[in-house]
């Protein structure tokens, strides 16, 4: 005799509950007097119970702690009187231990419209709940991070046309995102172009951003700031934002425009008391009021000191470029004709102290080759080299002159100021060594200095 119409329905059932048995999920349901009526496999096995156990018991009989049994109760109350869901989460302790379940709670409406019984589903959530935890304290303290540093801090999108203030020094005086035209509202219009080049550039490169320019600050002035911006991208793939600090550098400008100031004015009181010691020499070297020989030679070395100083007020009176100390050096032999001299060296600097030293002691080499030497005649040539070599078991800079192809050279017999100059003041002022040769062929001059562990002359 085939099946009745019970048939699909008895399927059905055995469908539901294998597929509630099977679930890693926790399913269950309440009666009206909150006693279980139902408790699939892993319910009963995180309880650690027999269905015979669970069923018919209430949440404080199966060992549920009184706070959480009374919180059920209550929401098991809710359910029936509101007939809507209710949803939490929840710590408990079962046979995997302590953890955290986020549950589900529905009402079941019998034939009548009523609700009959309440039904629930529960999921572990523990290892959900401790990365949302972990990330949170994580944002926490980049928050507390970023409202804690004197830099501004910012964001930005992929293509920079999008920028938030997201923390830190209240410079601009707010927080939030930037109007689109930001650009051209809080960049000073002589740094706007570089701000744009240098965007440009790190979003070609895909390398950080770095920027000093000016911004509009709160109180309507302008303010330097040193911009930094490193790319944000998932590995493998496209920059999506960048994230990025500025520092307020107002005060070192101010510091440095300052120092300019006073080096520039140093530099013009130098150039003053050298032109009255030029004045006093031409009137005590010079005979009725004309220049002297040895006016002349006074005259030429304070052109050179002169010309040394200029060269460090470039460079903010710091270190000075080896190569650029040499050229200010040969540059009245050379009056533009620069194939009588070869240099070649590395790239170093020295302290301006040796950088005055060394142009002097140049200087009266020119002087020397010019009258005697190499430069003396049409063809002659110098070979300026400088290199880094191992003396003494020190590291050292040498720095060699070679004249050649000028008139036959011999030693004199007295040495003049130029070359005690050479030979007693760089040996002192260089803490090296300093050695002079007046070979036929021509003069060799070599200059050999300690070197510092960062390169400069020590």
């Amino acid at each position: 005799m085939a099946a009745g119409p019970a048939a699909p329905l008895e399927q059905r059932a055995r469908l539901y509950e294998t597929l509630l048995q099977v679930t890693p999920d926790l399913v269950y349901m309440w009666d009206l007097q909150h006693r279980f009526t139902y408790a699939n496999a892993a319910l009963l096995a995180m309880w650690g119970m027999t269905w015979d156990e669970a069923i018919g018991k209430n949440c404080l009989e199966i060992g549920y702690e009184p706070w959480h049994a009374a919180l059920h109760d209550r929401e098991i109350e809710q359910v029936v009187a509101t007939r809507q869901p209710v949803r939490g989460d929840v710590p408990f302790n079962g046979t995997n231990g302590r953890r955290i379940y986020d549950y589900l709670l529905m009402p079941v409406i019998g034939p009548d419209g009523q609700v009959e019984a309440v039904a629930g589903t529960t999921r572990d959530v523990t290892d959900r709940k401790l990365h949302e935890d972990a990330r949170r304290r994580s944002e926490e303290r980049l928050a507390a991070m970023v409202d804690a540093t004197t830099d501004l801090v910012y964001r930005t999108n992929a293509d920079w046309s999008e920028v938030d203030i997201v923390g830190g020094s209240l410079l601009l005086g707010r927080h939030g995102s930037l109007t689109p035209d930001w650009l051209e509202v809080l960049i000073h219009p002589d740094d706007r172009d570089r701000v744009r080049d240098a965007i440009a550039h790190a979003r070609a490169t895909q390398t950080p951003y770095e920027a000093e320019h000016r911004v509009r600050n709160d109180d309507g002035g302008w303010s330097w700031v040193s911009s930094r911006a490193v790319p944000i991208r998932p590995i493998g793939g496209q920059i999506t934002e960048w994230f990025g600090a500025a520092t307020d550098i107002s005060e070192r400008k101010r510091h440095e425009e300052h120092q300019r100031l006073l080096l520039a004015e140093l530099n013009h009181r130098v150039k003053n008391t050298l032109a009255i010691v030029q004045s006093i020499a031409l009137q005590t070297l010079g005979t009725n009021g004309d220049a002297s020989p040895a006016y002349d030679r006074f005259e030429a070395r304070l052109h050179a000191l002169s010309q040394a100083h200029d060269m460090l007020t470039l460079k903010q009176w710091v270190n000075a470029p080896l190569e650029a100390i040499v050229r200010t050096a040969i540059a009245p032999c050379t009056q533009g004709d620069n194939h009588r001299f070869t240099l070649q060296g590395f790239p170093i600097e020295l302290e301006p102290q040796r950088a005055l030293a060394l142009t002097m002691a140049l200087h009266e080499l020119c002087t020397n080759a010019m009258k005697y030497g190499a430069l003396s005649g049409e063809h002659g040539h110098v070979d300026i080299r400088w290199t880094r070599e191992t003396r003494d078991g020190r590291d050292c800079l040498v720095l060699r002159w070679e004249e050649r192809d000028g008139p036959p050279v011999a030693t004199p017999e007295r040495r003049g100021f130029g070359s005690r100059m050479i030979e007693r003041g760089l040996r002192h002022d260089l803490g090296g060594h300093v050695s002079l040769e007046f070979l036929p062929t021509g003069v060799v001059c070599e200059i050999t200095a300690p070197l510092a562990n960062t390169g400069a002359v020590a």
